[in-house]
């Protein structure tokens, strides 16, 4: 199956991602705690994350030329946090420090036993990007622009800027609010969370539910489903499977912000659904064998390896 669009190739960057920007605080525990336990934490590490930025992290890996457009806090949390994806090689220039603002941040709690996680965020009002703040100049510069619709009113302004343009859309969709209907109407490509298209459609039926949302506006959804891999939305409207891959989980935050960096690089290599697919779901699941949002960021190379380790390339 093949994705079907044409992609430009006039611009500075081939891929600019809009959306969020965090830093971890990472607990990884013998076991979850139950309410109003005292546990021992195994392990502790501050780490960078974000969906939009862990994107971009990934697609500078993989030898894109990436920015990343969106706000920081001006305390330390929020200069390590861009500190972080400038050392990754990708573009700050259009980021907004708000001065006396706290950064986004995260509490993470990690069990030691199967790496899977309970977050506890924080993110001031301050933060969040407006559709005023954003213009042709900071979105429209890439080949792609990917969004994560955390502040969907500036994140559909964005898309419908960079279809007018000429950049295709590629939205990372996890959560419903005000703005994300005319979000989704102005996406080219949806790869969503395993809980949005309930959410957005009110369908518990995967395949009925990503149905719906194509005819919003997207002409290619998806959704990603963990360990288990991913499903895209067949033309005939039946669900294309694409397994994931077993590995030595430590952590699984992150792994679907790695899984859209890698989809950007598939999609800009001219790669079928399927490959790009089975690249992604590799990048995600060696993600998850570190701690941290961008703890195993892999390389092509690596990426392949794994999928030629299980037989897939």
């Amino acid at each position: 199956m093949e994705f079907g669009l044409a992609i430009r190739g006039d611009v500075e960057f081939d891929v600019v991602g809009f959306g969020l920007n965090a830093v971890d605080h990472l607990c990884v525990m013998p076991e979850q705690p139950e309410y109003g336990a005292k546990l021992p934490i195994d392990t502790f590490k501050l780490a960078p994350g974000g969906q939009a930025a862990s994107a971009m992290v990934q697609c500078a890996r993989l030898g894109l030329r990436a920015k990343y457009v969106g706000k920081v806090g001006g305390d330390e949390i929020g200069g390590f946090s861009l500190r972080s994806i400038e050392a990754a090689g990708v573009d700050t220039s259009d980021v907004i420090v708000a001065e006396g603002v706290t950064n986004q941040l995260a509490m993470i709690i990690i069990d030691g036993r199967t790496g899977e996680r309970t977050i506890l965020w924080h993110r001031p009002d301050e933060i969040a990007t407006v559709p005023s703040e954003m213009t042709p100049e900071k979105v429209c510069a890439g080949r792609v622009l990917l969004l994560d619709g955390h502040d969907a009113p500036a994140a559909a302004r964005a898309a419908e800027l960079a279809r007018e343009h000429g950049s295709v859309v590629v939205l990372d969709a996890e959560t419903v609010k005000e703005g994300t209907a005319e979000l989704v109407a102005n996406t080219d490509l949806l790869v969503a969370s395993s809980r949005f298209p309930s959410l957005f459609t009110g369908e518990e039926n995967p395949a009925v539910a990503l149905s719906l949302i194509s005819e919003a506006g997207p002409s290619f959804v998806a959704m990603t489903l963990g360990e288990k891999g991913a499903v895209a939305l067949g033309p005939d409207g039946d669900l294309i499977a694409s397994p994931g891959f077993k590995v030595d989980v430590k952590d699984t935050t992150g792994a679907g912000d790695i899984f859209h960096g890698a989809f950007i690089y598939g999609l800009l290599q001219g790669w079928s659904v399927e490959r790009t697919f089975t690249f992604s779901n590799a990048a995600a699941a060696l993600n998850c064998t570190a701690l941290g949002a961008r703890g195993g960021i892999a390389g092509r190379d690596e990426i392949e390896a794994l999928i030629k380790r299980d037989g897939r390339l």
